[in-house]
């Protein structure tokens, strides 16, 4: 009976890590989005030009809670790579 490791195989759960050009780019994504507030300003306007172009409130808030939530997990997210950016410049 042949064994299989699942720590090498990629999952929800357990995604395989970032290969590093995707970790430099988060790192940069972090910088610019502190900056810039990139993200927060993408939803604002979207919900505005939504409204203006008659889509449903219903339908406005329901995109725009998902997008907030995706944003919240992606913040945290942010923070744990400045911890670490902050930890391999010293």
């Amino acid at each position: 009976m042949k064994v299989v490791s699942t720590f090498s195989t990629p999952s929800k759960q357990y995604p395989a890590p970032p290969s590093r050009m995707e970790a430099i780019a988060w790192g940069v994504q972090v910088r610019l989005e502190e900056r810039t507030g990139y993200s927060r300003s993408l939803i604002d306007e979207t919900v505005k030009i939504a409204r203006v172009l008659g889509v449903s409130n219903t339908e406005i808030e329901k995109w725009a809670s998902a997008r907030l939530g995706r944003l919240a997990r992606e913040m945290e997210r942010f923070r744990e790579i400045k911890s670490l950016l902050k930890n391999t410049s010293n």
